[in-house]
């Protein structure tokens, strides 16, 4: 009995512990599933460039690229067969479109170096020069040199370090040295290691260890910046393949490494190598390991933002780039976004079935026209039975300045400043007739909804006595109460002191995230010396807002944010970030003024102006200058959470006629919060100048401006539209 229990005893133990193991890993894989949309472009062979076609005879592999500071000079280089010897390098002078082959041109030596060319180019600090290298793997990460912009190329000796691939990242360090990233193997598993040349590449360091993680083979890091460059991030394949790539980060330029975690699920693959776009986000390519996913060994990119990485997020979207015919035999990738955004992926693959080998091939693609596919997905899944609808019809005749606003089934359209209101409880189909809040009297203010409490308030700052009316009844009745305005820092905003003017901004916010949340805003501007709009007084004049956290008894005037400007409106996204979208009086590019607040609207920074969102430029009041410049109010809105299978959708609205006159009022949209606004559609053709905008939770859109019958000014109307009608409209 003795003998036969110790017999059984250990294989019983030994097959309940390998049951198990499998047990949890794929009930781990199991639950990894697809957590971003995914756009497919791999069909689309306009799109595609073939730098080196394969033949049944020749296996074109393994690509890096690097594009020079002209934007269109980029460079090619890669080995033949798999993890073969190098030798192959092209040029193209027109940002990828042809190429010109240059093997003959390069070093005898160069055909002997082996498995993936790298190429970089390096600015030695000590004497200025500008270096382009091409290291490889084997023997012990050898290279060749060009100092004149890649006309003619030397051998140099070997690096003498031991890898299994070179540098799958270089990156330059505050001090404008430069550091390499690269694997080897350790035993069994691999290891990430890291050095430094501080002679644009000539010498480098004794490579040290950065990453080792037991259970996990570590390898082919891409190291980048932050936005802010104040850290580093490093993405790296993990060689099982049982879970997901792995990431650290380093805050004191590669000095210490965070302890590697996983990606989010979206970035799970090989070789990863990534643009910044304008924007800010992030377009990363590689070959996609992500368990369970539809694209699973194809070459696809992912697109978020940094923090997205950082914090763990799904990311905005996948785009499957090329289709692999020959499985996971693909994806290693060059990566260069031309001036013009244009990004240009490169990476070898058998991108076609048949006997022919592996071809270098390039997919080229601006990020606005995916966001565009991206948004027709998310709206198709949001609605699914919804038909595209849209009405106009006319609310006020011979007024001006509305703003409209939506509360549960009520939307409300105000005009004269906050003072006249008409009302609809059916989704725009019919309103009521129009209601002064106070007879006879113009309240020369905005309006906000407290979604705190369901109070609409009309403010009205300006005045010698401040006060706010206030509904508690969905504008039924109206009460008024004074109010306390605080002024800013310059002392301004208080009645003789150049008051807050909210007249014309699109209407308040109630912010909903974050710190603040529950904090009441409205856009406003500040008109030094005495609120006078004329040209003279431009220069002085400035965006601002006003903020309550009390439900609108008290209201502080924010900070300065940028002078020569005008109406505003404001959004808060939903990582609590308020965004601000102002006219401007003085630019003669024409294009609106953006600033962001990370403080519910106390103080504004990272200031720009808006590459797709302009206005007009009629000149009123116009006498100085060549150049007229005037601008016009705008419409913004974020739609509603758990309006729209997204978290941050916005709309935009003006007259579509970029430094021109009051005509074609258009309505844009962004569906990743601002970073790019891919859809706009025409709404009216004729008269039009100010607008605003609403969206109800069900997703019915609200625009209401000033158009004109006759002439400008004479009408009000307002159109009521969904997206999958918006969206039918042109994309870019």
């Amino acid at each position: 009995m003795n003998y036969k229990s110790k017999k059984w005893t250990f294989p019983k133990k030994a097959l309940y512990l390998v049951f198990t193991f499998f047990f949890w890993v794929n009930l781990i894989q199991a639950q990894e599933k697809p957590d971003l949309p995914t756009i497919d472009i791999s069909g689309e062979t306009d799109r595609q460039v073939v730098i080196a076609e394969g033949t049944e005879e020749i296996y074109q592999g393994h690509p890096t690229t690097v594009l020079l500071p002209d934007g269109k000079t980029i460079y090619c280089v890669w080995s033949i067969g798999h993890g073969g010897h190098a030798g192959p390098m092209a040029v193209s002078y027109n940002g990828g479109l042809t190429w010109k082959r240059m093997d003959d041109q390069l070093p005898e030596g160069f055909t002997k170096h082996e498995n993936c060319p790298s190429i970089y180019r390096m600015m030695d600090m000590n004497t200025g020069k500008v270096r382009l290298w091409v290291f490889s793997a084997w023997p012990d990460m050898p290279r060749i040199l060009s100092e004149d912009g890649g006309k003619t190329w030397t051998e140099k000796p070997a690096l003498g370090f031991e890898c299994v691939m070179t540098f799958s990242s270089v990156v330059r360090l505050k001090d404008g040295l430069y550091m390499g990233f690269y694997h080897r193997r350790k035993g069994e598993s691999l290891e990430v290691l890291q050095t430094k040349t501080e002679d644009g590449g000539m010498t480098w360091s004794e490579p040290e260890v950065i990453a080792d993680v037991e259970g996990k083979k570590p390898c082919e890091p891409f190291v980048f910046r932050s936005p802010n460059q104040k850290e580093l991030c490093c993405l790296m394949r993990e060689n099982t393949h049982t879970g997901r790539s792995l990431m650290m980060f380093s805050n004191d330029e590669g000095k210490t490494w965070s302890k590697p975690v996983d990606t989010p699920w979206g970035l799970t693959g090989d070789r990863h190598m990534g643009v910044y776009t304008k924007d800010g986000r992030l377009v990363i390519a590689f070959r996609d390991k992500a368990i369970n996913s539809p694209t699973h060994n194809h070459f696809v990119a992912w697109v978020g933002t940094y923090d997205d990485i950082k914090n763990g997020k799904p990311g905005e979207y996948r785009i499957k780039l090329l289709h692999s015919f020959a499985g996971g035999d693909c994806g290693y990738p060059g990566m260069e976004i031309l001036p013009d955004g244009t990004i240009v992926a490169t990476t070898y693959i058998k991108y076609r079935d048949g006997n022919a080998k592996h071809s270098v091939v390039s997919t080229r693609f601006q990020i606005s026209e995916l966001d565009a596919m991206v948004a027709k997905q998310i709206v198709e899944k949001s609605y699914l039975n919804q038909e595209p609808f849209f009405r106009l019809q006319t609310l006020y005749t011979n007024k001006r300045m509305p703003v409209i606003i939506a509360l549960e089934e009520t939307v409300y359209a105000f005009a004269d400043g906050g003072s006249v209101l008409r009302r609809s409880t059916d989704n725009g189909k019919t309103w009521s007739t129009a209601k002064e809040i106070v007879p006879g009297e113009n309240l020369n203010g905005n309006v906000v909804l407290d979604e705190n409490i369901g109070e609409i308030l009309v403010l009205s700052p300006s005045g010698e006595n401040p006060c706010v009316y206030r509904s508690s009844d969905k504008g039924e009745t109206w009460e008024k109460e004074g109010v306390e305005i605080k002024p800013n820092a310059m002392g301004h905003g208080t009645y003789g002191k150049a008051p807050i003017n909210i007249i014309s901004m699109e209407p308040g916010i109630t912010l909903k995230y974050g710190e603040h949340k529950g904090r009441l805003i409205i856009a406003g501007r500040i008109q030094p010396p005495d609120g006078d709009n004329a040209q003279e007084y431009w220069m002085y004049n400035y965006n601002t807002s006003v903020y309550s956290d009390d439900h609108g008894k008290t209201w502080q005037v924010s900070d300065a944010i940028m002078t020569g400007t005008g109406e505003g409106a404001v959004a808060e996204l939903s990582d609590g970030r308020v965004y601000y979208n102002s006219r401007s009086h003085m630019s003669v590019d024409h294009k609106r003024r953006i600033a962001w607040s990370f403080d519910g609207g106390n103080r504004y920074v990272d200031w720009s102006a808006s590459d797709e969102l302009y206005e007009i430029g009629e000149p009123f009041y116009f006498k100085y200058g060549s150049k007229p410049s005037y601008g016009c109010k705008a419409g913004l809105v974020r739609f509603p959470d758990g309006a729209v299978d997204a978290d941050d959708v916005l709309l935009y609205s003006m007259p579509d006629w970029k430094g021109g006159w009051r005509y074609q009022m258009s309505v844009w949209a962004s569906f990743n919060g601002t970073s790019t606004w891919p859809v706009k559609r025409l709404i009216d053709a004729g008269f039009s100048a100010y607008s605003s905008l609403a969206a109800g939770k069900d997703g019915t859109i609200y625009l209401l401006y000033e158009g004109g019958d006759k002439k400008l000014y004479d009408e009000i109307n307002v159109a009521v539209f969904n997206l999958k009608w918006l969206l039918e409209g042109e994309t870019f």
